[in-house]
């Protein structure tokens, strides 16, 4: 397969998954797996979501509704796969799941890793 250049305005065309640097060079984040530190990514992008939807809780905390399947689509893997990498996050305390319960998708909440 033989990828064409980048041309004029065509090199903005993207839409991008930004993950936190610290993610990736923190030496308490390493034992993570990239898989985990990409659906990190992917929470925060669906956080501006949650903040449109005013996805917010009773005590103002944003939660993000991100089904197992959409996961699953999103990053091309197995159902297993995306509840490995999802329970990789929560060990690590990078992700916190209410579950709801009746067939609805769990509330996931994203922990702010930096001190604000």
């Amino acid at each position: 397969m033989t990828f064409d250049y980048f041309y004029g305005t065509r090199a903005d065309q993207y839409s991008f998954i930004r993950v936190p640097k610290l993610l990736i060079t923190g030496k308490e984040f390493s034992s993570l797996t990239i898989q985990a530190k990409m659906l990190y990514g992917l929470l925060l992008d669906r956080m501006g979501m949650s903040i449109k939807n005013k996805w917010l809780d009773q005590e103002n905390r944003v939660y993000v509704i991100y089904p197992i399947k959409e996961i699953q689509q999103d990053m091309n893997i197995t159902k297993k796969k995306a509840m490995e990498i999802l329970a990789e996050l929560e060990g690590k305390g990078l992700v916190e799941k209410q579950i709801r319960g009746s067939g609805m998708p769990n509330l996931i909440y994203i922990k702010q890793f930096i001190a604000a």
